[in-house]
């Protein structure tokens, strides 16, 4: 029996087995005062750090391989904040005026710009957090003469706080095994890059730090969600096994990933994949997936400039492009009026999740909005382009932005701009007042993409970060599973499509409810599709009807829990397991 069990979010699938190796082993922070005399000595101290890290950056940046090109940029990203003034001239001043420590004034610091990362609510832009803390952990590190430790050359499962890019390129990736990290989630730095690298990993880990032990035996489980710190051999065999079997059945899915999602009885479901940045196209076409259902435009606008509009033309255009004739939906700029116009005005607001963000942001900061939409309307002349418009609560917002694209199209005609002069356009049904006002938006859009993150977020009223509260992130509540069937029967009575693209689209449980109420298609990260696709072909539509009329009528979501899980145990057997999901974890303890 393993010495003890900890559980964290299943952020790239697989299972490893190593030796535990701290990647970030600073001592414990304390608030040392220092005398008025030792300001400038201690400042200067801060000086020579920033410098050697900014130089430590610059040579993990020339070592990223070129099938990982796109982490340059996040290093880059993070070069540039130790460039930052605000927040060099925030530590140098907190040592000036509370006569701490450079290391304690670095702490408070990071700590309070990470703050304000996590109140946003996208999750995307919410993991960009990590780049925050990335930095100060080099920094604290440089602080203490402490610097991160490399791979042993052994079997290695890395731990840390949080681990970055420029971190993992520092080591030697053939002697990791598996990270595991207490910060982070689906959308972070760590997740995405241990995906493209097939590393196992959790994130999320509560009391990591505290409770794992430098070159103890560890067994990352990244199907299940959970970390076995000094396992037995009963432990480490049935691991084994289960790790040969998955990696089996992912070869399996791998080859097979370009057969049509089509379920036994002959119901054909589309199967498409999320993606961050056109650099990750690549990893789209290995998947199989039948399309680009969330291209995340964020990104470009995450810098100290905003984007010309010939910059985001060449960025969609190469996008529309690679996928064609496939279709890529793009979703305008979902994020509050800040970080990407550098972090500081609505990060102020006193609730920034329910404030000026999303279609709200664009539509009052309309120059920004209409050179994004020149931009994918200029791309929609190169391929197969669809607009989806995140944030949505009245049907005036969509008419507003069909009354702008209307005006953009007479623009680029009197400028003679090639373009496409009517894209689809479609809708996020992420807010309560979306699901029950749908049955007018299906009369204004395209097709219906629900995000069922947020959904979940706002009907059930909890901040998904918040522990406290974490228990009611329950995807089967019937208000949950209610709205989801008045929305998809809403666009299906205005003959529209409609998709989900949120992190339940990879959960099996989920998914055979979701089918059953009949969705049309489901969109995921890249590493998930062939699972999926694999998946669909092993459900039939009756019965997933079926499935989906029962848990409707229930009141209970541990009861349909129950009721999922038994269901689909009896039909896919093991295989139920090799997919990620946090909904029957309790099962597998």
């Amino acid at each position: 029996m393993a010495r003890a069990i900890l559980f964290g979010i299943p952020v790239s699938p697989g299972i490893a087995t190593g030796i535990v190796r701290f990647m970030h082993n600073a001592p414990h922070d304390e608030e040392k005062r220092i005398s008025p005399e030792a300001v400038a000595q201690e400042q200067e101290k801060f000086r020579v750090v920033v410098e050697k890290v900014r130089a430590s950056l610059s040579a993990a940046m020339q070592n990223v391989p070129e099938d990982l090109a796109e982490y340059r940029e996040v290093i880059a990203a993070q070069i540039e904040m130790t460039r930052d003034p605000k927040l060099v001239n925030a530590i140098l001043s907190r040592i000036e005026h509370r006569l701490v420590c450079a290391a304690w004034a670095l702490k408070l610091t990071i700590e309070e710009l990470c703050a304000l990362f996590r109140d946003m609510d996208d999750p995307y832009l919410r993991d960009r957090a990590q780049d925050i803390r990335a930095v100060g952990l080099r920094l604290r590190e440089g602080l203490t003469e402490n610097p991160s430790r490399n791979s042993s050359g052994q079997t290695d499962i890395l731990i840390a706080e949080d681990i970055s890019p420029a971190d993992v390129m520092e080591l030697d990736l053939d002697c990791v095994q598996g990270i595991l990290t207490e910060e982070g989630g689906p959308t972070s730095h760590t997740a995405i890059l241990s995906r493209s690298l097939r590393i196992p990993c959790l994130a999320g880990v509560t009391g990591l730090l505290g409770i794992a032990r430098e070159n103890e035996q560890v067994i990352v489980d990244g199907l299940g969600g959970r970390v076995l710190l000094g396992p037995d051999q009963n432990d480490l065999d049935r691991h084994t096994e289960r790790r040969e079997e998955y990696t089996a059945w992912e070869n399996f899915t791998l080859q097979t990933c370009t057969w049509p999602a089509e379920m036994c009885d002959g119901v054909r479901v589309g199967v498409q994949a999320n993606l961050e940045r056109a650099t990750e196209l690549d990893a789209v076409l290995r998947s199989g997936a039948d399309g680009i259902g969330l291209y995340r435009t964020e990104f470009a606008h995450l810098s100290a400039r905003l984007p010309t509009e010939e910059e985001l033309l060449e960025e969609y255009a190469s996008v529309a492009t690679g996928i064609a004739p496939l279709q890529a939906v793009f979703r305008t700029l979902d994020v509050g009026a800040d970080k990407m116009l550098h972090a500081q005005i609505a990060l102020k607001e006193p609730n920034p999740a329910l404030g000026l963000r999303g279609i709200r942001f664009c539509l009052r900061h309309q120059g920004i909005f209409r050179t994004q939409l020149r931009a994918l309307m200029r791309a929609g002349a190169s391929g197969n382009v669809a607009i989806m418009l995140p944030m949505i609560s009245t049907l005036e917002e969509v008419q507003q932005v069909r009354a702008i694209l209307q005006e953009l199209h007479q623009e680029l005609v009197a400028q003679k701009l090639p373009h496409a002069p009517r894209l689809p356009l479609g809708v996020m049904i992420e807010t309560p007042a979306a699901a029950l006002i749908c049955d007018a938006l299906a009369r204004e859009c395209d097709f219906f993409s629900i995000g069922t993150n947020d959904l979940i977020h706002y009907i059930m009223s909890i901040d998904r970060s918040n522990r406290h509260v974490a228990y009611l992130n329950e995807s089967l509540h019937p208000a949950v599973l209610r709205s989801l069937k008045h929305i998809i029967d809403a666009a299906h009575r205005k003959n529209i499509g409609v998709s989900v693209c949120g992190e339940l689209a990879s959960d099996p449980l989920v998914l055979s409810v979701l089918l059953g109420m009949g969705v049309d298609s489901v969109s995921a990260a890249p590493r998930f599709v062939p699972g999926i696709k694999h998946l669909i072909r092993q459900f039939d539509a009756e019965s997933c009807t079926e499935l989906a009329y029962n848990v409707l009528l229930s009141t209970d979501a541990a009861a349909s829990k129950r009721m999922i899980y038994e269901k689909l145990h009896q039909s896919l057997g093991p295989e139920l397991f090799f997919h990620t999901t946090s909904l029957f974890t309790d099962s597998l303890s």
